[in-house]
């Protein structure tokens, strides 16, 4: 049986590329990621392609463009539909230049394919076909989930060890990490400053707080 796939095009650029990745692509439904300067054109498209595809179209209205936006758009998306749909697919060709840049992060952090649009032809992104936090170990996302518990900063790895079951020594190789192995820090999940007495205060990133609004609980 044939993958069910939900298109995901961001607007806010070429309407001409949404209809490229509808002819390349099989498609069940598209939902277009709307930021505020592109909600006439989201309007068209949908009215456009229920008319001529009897397409099943959503809108859906962002409050900016700013990556973390459309992470969180995008997420929110999957978490909605992944009962419905076996595959996800970011068009980016349809989206100005910045926004682009965010689709196609959203795409390396979900696991999702993605393409660009050049004249008639699709191109796709060489993405990951597993999530980012697929890639973390039980202990490092044990670590994020317990930095956030207690609002997302801790003030020293004192702190942190007294809210979970991790020493220091343990802590400090998950968040620093090693030569055989990446830490938190590297992969740019938590930022880490030096406090009093040379203590690290470890936050969590905005990239950190996205991944684990997608993690199964």
């Amino acid at each position: 049986m044939p993958l069910k796939t939900l298109q995901i095009a961001i607007l806010g650029g070429n309407d001409e590329a949404i209809f490229v990745g509808l002819r390349n692509f099989p498609t069940h439904k598209l939902a277009l990621i709307t930021p505020p300067e592109a909600t006439n054109q989201s309007a068209a498209i949908s009215a456009k392609l229920a008319e001529t595809l009897r397409l099943a179209v959503s809108a859906i209205e962002i409050k900016d463009g700013s990556t973390q936006t459309i992470l969180d758009a995008i997420g929110e998306l999957i978490r909605k539909e992944t009962a419905n749909f076996e595959d996800f697919l970011i068009n980016v060709g349809s989206a100005a230049r910045r926004l682009a840049c965010a689709g196609v992060t959203a795409a390396f952090v979900y696991g999702l394919k993605a393409f660009d649009v050049n004249g008639e032809q699709p191109e796709m992104f060489p993405v990951m076909k597993f999530s980012y936090i697929e890639a973390l170990t039980a202990p490092k996302l044990d670590i994020l989930r317990a930095i956030e518990r207690v609002g997302g900063r801790v003030e020293s790895l004192e702190m942190l060890s007294s809210i979970m079951s991790y020493g220091k020594p343990l802590l400090s190789y998950h968040i620093r990490g090693s030569q055989e192995s990446r830490g938190l820090e590297s992969l740019g999940l938590v930022d880490i400053e030096r406090g009093k007495r040379g203590r690290l205060q470890v936050k969590l990133t905005a990239l950190g707080r996205t991944l684990l609004s997608t993690a199964p609980a």
